[in-house]
């Protein structure tokens, strides 16, 4: 039995909801870092925790 290989549309847009939540973590943690603001580098931290847990939890 061979196995579809293809991505659905909904596979396509959590991966790329994954991927805008990594993408905005970046700059939020290092603004956070260069203005020395804590809660800025949280909400960064936990953007790229969101970003995991959907790569992690959704595996097509």
């Amino acid at each position: 039995m061979s196995r579809n290989s293809a991505r659905t549309p909904a596979d396509r847009r959590m991966r790329r909801m994954s991927l805008s939540l990594a993408a905005a973590a970046l700059p939020v943690c290092v603004l956070g870092v260069v203005y020395d603001a804590m809660w800025l580098l949280g909400a960064g931290v936990w953007l790229l925790i969101a970003a995991v847990l959907i790569e992690l939890v959704y595996r097509p």
